[in-house]
Parts: structure tokens; C-alpha cells; sequence
């Protein structure tokens, strides 16, 4: 029996699984400033939503080239709602899930206009989950998850996401505290006004 379209399954998720990983430490890298001041805000905005589609081209590719193989015979349904693949139903639903909550996310790219700041920061928070749910999709469905590679690739990822967390709440927190201080000194000044 032949097993290109499980190899191709394969590396498609994989290809799948890094272009995220890249659109993720883009997206943080935005919103906390990292490397991109002035013109490059944009060009970085623009990789990071190209990136994000190609992540999701990706990840349909991994998910129906599977139609072609004569293993398991996956049909549509199976590939596309969770929990009714006859391979690894609880691995596999994660990744379902996973694709429905990527389509999202990439879709408001294009509806930010419409849906309005908060709503649109709301949904690429789910971001996170989604890659969560990627990295588990990898590793209980995957094939290659005993590989030292495979490994090395979840958990060097996963630690490059943290690191830009940690900076991203970092920063955050920094702003705040700086737009606090700036309103403590704009009230004391006023009230120094008032009082002379």
C-alpha cells in the first residue's frame, strides 16, 4: 500500500505547524514593540497576516490530503468535525478545533474594520489557545512525535513563544506604569497651578 498522501499529511503539518509558530512571535513581536519601529511596523503587519494565511493553506493541505489515502480512508466529515476520525478521535478533534479557531483568526484581518479594536484583540487572543491546541494536535496525533527532532521542534518553539509572553507582559505592564506616572505628574502640576 502506498503512503504518499500520509507523508504528505505529514510534512504539510509540520510546514503548517512552523509557519504558526512564525505568525505568533510576529504577532507578539507587533505588540510589544520588538524590531519594529518606525516604516517596518507595516512591512512586519504585512508578514505577519501573509504568514497567517499561509499557515492556514498549510493546514488545509495537511488535513485533505488525507482524502487521498487508502489506509484509514478518511472521508470529508471526518477530516473536518471533531470527534469522528477512526485515527486518534480526541488528538485529531484538537487539531479540528484548532483549524476552526486559525480560520478565525485570519478572517479578522479583514473584518478588523468592522468588528471593531477590542473585539478584533479579543479574537487573536484566542491565538494562544490555538497554538496550544496545534502543539497538542502534534504531538498525540503525530507520527514522527518520538523523534528527537520532532521534540526539539515542539519544545524550542514553545520556549520562544514563552520568552516573547513574558516580554510582552513585561512591556505592557512598563506602559502602564508610564501612562500612570505621566497622569500623577499632569494632576500635580495642575494642582500646583490651582494652588499659586
Amino acid at each position: 500500500m502506498n503512503h504518499e498522501f500520509w507523508y504528505l499529511s505529514r510534512a504539510a503539518g509540520f510546514t503548517a505547524y512552523l509557519l504558526l509558530f512564525a505568525s505568533m512571535a510576529l504577532g507578539m513581536m507587533i505588540t510589544a514593540r520588538v524590531g519594529t519601529g518606525g516604516r517596518r511596523q507595516n512591512l512586519v503587519f504585512d508578514m505577519h497576516r501573509f504568514v497567517s494565511v499561509l499557515a492556514l493553506l498549510a493546514t488545509g493541505f495537511h488535513t485533505y490530503v488525507l482524502l487521498g489515502d487508502q489506509y484509514l480512508n478518511f472521508n470529508v466529515w471526518q477530516l473536518s468535525l471533531p470527534f469522528l476520525s477512526p485515527y486518534r478521535g480526541v488528538a485529531v478533534a484538537i487539531g479540528v478545533l484548532s483549524t476552526y479557531a486559525l480560520v478565525l483568526v485570519v478572517a479578522s484581518f479583514w473584518m478588523r474594520q468592522h468588528m471593531g479594536f477590542r473585539a478584533w484583540r479579543m479574537i487573536h487572543v484566542l491565538s494562544f489557545v490555538l497554538y496550544a491546541g496545534a502543539t497538542a494536535h502534534g504531538i498525540a496525533a503525530g507520527t514522527d512525535t518520538s523523534q528527537l527532532w520532532a521534540g526539539a521542534m515542539y519544545f524550542s518553539t514553545s520556549l520562544i513563544l514563552l520568552v516573547l509572553l513574558v516580554y510582552r507582559v513585561d512591556y505592557a505592564m512598563r506602559q502602564r506604569d508610564e501612562a500612570r506616572r505621566r497622569e500623577v505628574v499632569k494632576t500635580a502640576s495642575k494642582i500646583r497651578r490651582l494652588a499659586a
